[in-house]
């Protein structure tokens, strides 16, 4: 009896060391990805002009680019909503016009935003 107690006490202390041992190797992995995610440097380029989605109803359309819902005659970094389809927006900004497909590489076309134009060209219609 005596000799079967040691076993099931040595096991429990395996087990406890087994848990502790993961509670430390977790700590030091989310330690390191926390202080990476703190000390890396910010993006200097975020892609602007990405169309997330779309939505098409039976009277009006709209797409959501970069987080902002847009419809057709809108602008939004200067860039006019030309036409809003199932799976693609036309654009008109700068002497030219391109189509872009969701989730598509943005076109060069949209050049660099002006941060203070994106919040008065929202509310702009034709």
């Amino acid at each position: 009896m005596l000799i079967g107690r040691r076993k099931r006490r040595h096991k429990i202390r395996n087990v406890k060391m087994l848990t502790l041992a993961q509670l430390v190797t977790m700590t030091i992995v989310f330690g390191a990805v926390f202080i990476y995610n703190t000390l890396r440097p910010a993006e200097s380029h975020k892609a602007f002009g990405v169309i997330e989605g779309v939505i098409c109803g039976q009277e009006e359309s709209s797409a959501l680019i970069d987080g902002q819902i847009i419809r057709e005659g809108e602008k939004i970094y200067g860039v006019r909503v030309t036409k809003i389809h199932r799976n693609k927006v036309e654009f008109e900004g700068g002497n030219k016009r391109w189509e872009q497909r969701v989730r598509e590489q943005p076109n060069p076309a949209w050049g660099e935003p002006n941060q203070l134009q994106v919040r008065a060209d929202t509310t702009d219609r034709l």
